[in-house]
């Protein structure tokens, strides 16, 4: 998807527009993440931190289990135990980085060693770990805490899935969202041409002749009535470009190309153009459909269109998935019906992650992919931003706010400014932009950086169209900072009641037109699109972007191409610093270093005890305390031979051998996306503007039309 800079265009005045971000630094040397860890107590003793099992990861705070060695000072054999530990997570996403601080140590479990033994390797491990800071990959975090919460789910909200009007051509289309019934204004300085406020696209009317002209695809094309025939324009006005000129690229050119730059259409094709007012989606095939069987399944895809259409062959029935939301239909013209996760098909969770439609088990519940979306769904982007710094300025159509009440609170809103302001009471303000809250006594500031957010705040429902704004959080602050964060839902996701990932709460909120156009967050129309990863986001396909809300950006990712994420932060230029927490190295307590030994593979047990595999990828082993060493697990046939039971000898509370697989494979399955992102060169990069660069814009704000 392609940020936007935001500058729409009405009545007559000048184009408001978001500073851009500054060019983005060139990215630093990949930290090492690699596990195990190791700390040094003041008495000598070598602490062996193992890396985590993640129990939970919620308001910025990470809590697991990990398995440890202490090895004193003049010993050779180190005592094996399990941990459970708490720590502050600065997050960048980015960077694939996660900078654990403030470590504790809440509870500690030493095989074999006596209760005195045990004391003191807590009390050593407490005083070594306290002040220490490790980054550490957030993939194999993630990759961790899915394993964790496939066993619990998370709270969702409800959403409306009530289908858009859905639009198939197997021939060249090319849809133009307004928002609404279309608003014309003038134009200052061009009394002949009106423009059509509440769009991205380019619309305008030739005041003489009635007619409407829309810049597209690289011309402009003529229609009697917005929503009859579109032809492409032999002698358009001269004025129509006198307009272009001065809006200076400020609207979506509709240029007709993917998010890779590369042309939807072949040369030459004129496509059809469809006006809509409503909620619509667009559906394509290149020419008649065709359904090409996914292995292993009685399903079909359309391979010759870039929608994920599936045909099953057991029902009949026709599926698409849009903005995460599954809707079935007899034939392709519909009528289309919402299709719950649970409802669908069983061979959905079967289609193979390789496949070319892989990336759609993100929206099939109880697969890997699926949990995997709603953890990084609940993952925050971090950053330290500094308490002095200035939001843009916050300004009122007509010149004083209009409130509206927020269903279900005592809050309300004022619609008519491109910034998410909200009266908590008549002297109390609270306004987000690029990720940080800001606080004012009156509407219109002065705004100063919050450092606490009211609980109530949290409250406002998915019928608000203010509720992106419950996904920006303030963790703490110091008297020069504030430590912030948001997690994608601030970018337009919800999790939903049945734990699925979707784009867009499904309610349609209708936009403020005045002066200016200010919209609200859309679910469908844009071409929203998902995909799996620690860099799991969403974004547009093929749009130039959608001018509201939210952190500014995001990026489409099809079957076929990489992911960014747009960091909000970004915008703040020196101010902020992604992924930060205020620094303490310099009272850090004894040396952090990455421990390099062959038996990095351990694994802390829910029941207290410490697994690792086999040698040579053999069985699961237990540690049977000190000078007893590992020992299979009993009840072992050998790697190759066939097991009775999943579960561990002796009834071991909490572990089976398929739980301790499913870790292992988690665990893998996290050090090679972080061992991949690191030879990247430090991540993906980001806070700049994902593939649109310099373009991104209007990062918390609204955005809208500005006079003209």
């Amino acid at each position: 998807m392609r940020s936007i800079l935001l500058a729409a265009i009405a009545v007559s005045a000048t184009v408001w527009a978001q500073t851009p971000p500054p060019p983005p630094a060139p990215p630093a040397p990949a930290q090492d993440v690699a596990w195990p860890r190791q700390a040094k107590g003041a008495d000598g003793t070598v602490i062996t931190v193992y890396q985590p099992q993640v129990e939970s990861w919620a308001e910025n705070v990470l809590k697991g289990r990990a398995a440890v060695s202490v090895l004193k000072a003049g010993e050779k054999e180190p005592s094996y135990g399990v941990i459970e530990l708490s720590a502050r997570t600065a997050i960048d996403k980015s960077s694939d980085l996660a900078t654990l601080s403030e470590l504790r140590v809440t509870k500690s479990s030493f095989p074999g060693a006596t209760e005195e033994q045990a004391k003191q390797y807590l009390a050593t491990l407490r005083g070594a770990v306290r002040r220490t800071s490790w980054p550490v990959s957030l993939a194999a975090l993630q990759s961790n805490l899915a394993v964790t919460q496939a066993r619990s789910k998370q709270k969702g909200q409800p959403v409306k899935n009530d289908p858009p009007r859905v639009i198939f051509r197997t021939t060249p289309t090319l849809l133009v969202m307004v928002d609404g019934d279309p608003a014309l204004r003038d134009i200052k300085d061009v009394p002949t041409v009106k423009r059509i406020i509440n769009s991205t696209a380019l619309i305008l009317q030739d005041v003489p002749g009635a007619a409407y002209y829309l810049w597209a695809v690289g011309r402009w094309w003529v229609a009697k009535e917005l929503f009859s025939q579109w032809q492409t324009a032999s002698v358009p006005p001269a004025a129509l470009e006198k307009v272009r000129a001065s809006l200076d690229k400020q609207y979506d050119p509709l240029d007709g190309k993917d998010d890779e730059g590369k042309p939807l259409f072949d040369p030459g094709v004129m496509p059809e153009i469809i006006v809509a007012t409503k909620p619509t989606e667009l559906l394509q095939a290149k020419g008649a459909a065709q359904m090409t069987p996914i292995p292993g399944t009685q399903l079909l895809y359309m391979s010759n269109s870039r929608n994920d259409i599936l045909f099953d062959l057991a029902s009949q029935n026709y599926y698409v998935l849009i903005s995460g939301r599954w809707f079935s239909a007899r034939i392709m013209d519909g009528p289309w019906v919402y299709v719950a996760g649970k409802s669908l098909p069983p061979d959905f969770a079967k289609i193979p992650p390789d496949h070319q439609m892989g990336d759609l088990l993100i929206s099939v519940p109880g697969t890997p992919q699926a949990r995997e979306a709603a953890i990084a769904n609940e993952i925050p982007q971090t950053a330290s931003v500094q308490r002095d710094v200035k939001p843009t300025a916050v300004n009122f159509d007509g010149g004083e706010p209009q409130w509206k009440p927020i269903e279900g609170t005592a809050l309300a809103y004022a619609p008519n400014t491109q910034s998410p302001v909200i009266r908590v009471d008549p002297k109390t303000y609270y306004m987000v932009q690029n990720g940080v809250w800001f606080s004012a006594t009156a509407p219109a500031g002065p705004w100063a950086a919050a450092a606490t957010v009211p609980a109530v705040i949290y409250s406002i429902p998915t019928n608000s169209p203010m509720h992106y704004v419950t996904y920006v959080r303030v963790y703490s602050s110091t008297p020069t900072t504030v430590f912030v964060g948001y997690t994608p839902g601030y970018y337009g996701t919800v999790v939903t009641t049945d734990g699925m990932v979707v784009y867009g709460t499904g309610y349609y909120y209708p936009p403020y037109i005045g002066a200016y156009w200010y919209p609200y967050p859309p679910s469908y129309g844009w071409g929203f699109g998902f995909t799996v990863g620690i860099f799991w986001g969403f974004g547009m396909g093929g749009g130039w972007g959608y001018p509201c809300c939210h952190g500014g950006g995001g990026v489409y990712v099809n079957h076929r191409t990489n992911i960014n994420i747009d960091n909000s932060y970004g915008r703040w230029g020196n101010r902020a610093q992604a992924g930060q927490l205020p620094s303490n190295r310099g009272r850090q307590v004894g040396d952090t270093t990455v421990a390099k030994g062959r038996d990095g593979n351990v694994y802390a047990g829910r029941d207290g005890q410490v697994y690792r595999k086999g040698e040579g990828g053999g069985d699961w082993q237990k540690y049977n305390g000190r000078g007893e060493g590992w020992s299979d697990v009993p009840g072992d046939r050998g790697r190759d031979a066939p097991r009775a039971s999943n579960d561990l000898p002796g009834g071991s509370r909490g572990e089976t051998r398929g739980s301790l697989d499913r870790q292992a494979q988690a665990r893998d399955t996290g050090n090679a996306r972080a061992a991949e992102n690191r030879s990247m060169g430090g991540g993906y990069g980001g806070g700049g503007g994902g593939f649109g660069g310099g373009r991104a814009g209007g990062g918390g704000g609204r955005g809208g039309g500005g006079r003209r």
